[in-house]
């Protein structure tokens, strides 16, 4: 019982403090008068842009590299008496390498086949 009159108090308390900011806006009638001397207000504006050229930009371009590239050489084309040569080179060797094989295999045939 008691802590429910405590709270009642409380509440009551709330309710008169409530009521008493309501009244004192509520009574206010909106005149106002004031005492000074006629001087203009103080005024704080903006001031005007400033405009300035940008910083200039300076461009350099990269000095040229000259170097001279490497001296090129080629083999001429074989011409078509060289390339007889060539082509007859090779069928010899390929004749060569053939009566070789040849010759092992009739070797190979009387000593080892041929023996009684």
């Amino acid at each position: 019982m008691i802590l429910s009159r405590a709270v009642f108090k409380l509440a009551a308390a709330g309710l008169v403090a409530a009521g008493a900011l309501t009244v004192a806006s509520t009574a206010n009638a909106g005149t106002s008068w004031s005492v000074g001397i006629n001087v203009p207000g103080v005024v704080v504006s903006e001031p005007a842009p400033v405009y300035t050229y940008p910083a200039p930009a300076y461009y350099q371009a990269p000095r040229p590299v000259y170097s001279v590239p490497p001296p090129a050489y080629y083999d001429p084309a074989a011409r078509w008496e060289e390339r007889r040569a060539e082509r007859w080179e090779e069928r010899r060797a390929e004749r060569r390498e053939w009566r070789r094989r040849q010759w092992e295999r009739e070797q190979y045939r009387r000593y080892y086949e041929d023996r009684d």
